[in-house]
């Protein structure tokens, strides 16, 4: 399971969630290869053609502007690499990652989602911290290093402003878009 997305919908509308997901996919031009469900309600992971983070940017963009809002789509969180779950291969990938895409002069914090794993979400977070030579930044980072911890498989990020859609949080504009 290689997902580049994780997904947030409502409480027993993951069917429709996924449907609308293809949807999407087919209205940005990227296609939604495919979409599992995780075995927690309301969250499922999918695979989109090419850059994920491009695709969220787009279905802001979408939402924003009124063209289409989603009904079942509330949160979509771009991964850029999956590792098993376990902390060192987790810290390893966020170094890496923080290397690559947080500047040395740039603050990031950790903003961790963990699901049917029993580690310390604290502990986690300081654990992976560590390895990670930027400075941290908890009220106004440059960037945020995302983690989506499930029991077997963990998904990070490097996410700057903009980067994660969440429906509750987006302004739509007037649009001659429908919602359906």
């Amino acid at each position: 399971m290689a997902f580049n997305l994780v997904v947030a919908t409502g409480w027993r509308q993951e069917r429709q969630c996924m449907e609308e997901l293809y949807k999407i996919g087919d209205m940005l031009g990227r296609r939604v290869k495919e979409v599992w469900f995780t075995g927690f309600d309301g969250l499922l992971t999918a695979q989109v053609d090419g850059d994920s983070i491009e695709f969220v940017r787009g279905l802001a963009e979408m939402t924003s502007s009124g063209y289409y809002v989603p009904r079942y789509v509330l949160r979509a969180t771009p991964i850029m690499v999956v590792v098993k779950t376990d902390l060192d291969e987790v810290a390893r990938a966020a170094a890496e990652l923080a290397a690559k895409y947080i500047a040395v002069d740039e603050t990031f914090k950790i903003e961790l989602r963990k699901r049917g794993v029993k580690y310390d979400r604290l502990a986690v977070i300081d654990y992976i911290a560590k390895g990670i030579e930027r400075r941290v930044n908890l009220t106004a980072p440059h960037k945020i290093l995302w983690v989506e911890m499930f029991p077997s498989r963990t998904g990070l990020s490097v996410l700057g402003a903009g980067d994660n859609f969440s429906l509750m949080k987006t302004r739509v504009h007037g649009g001659e878009g429908s919602s359906s």
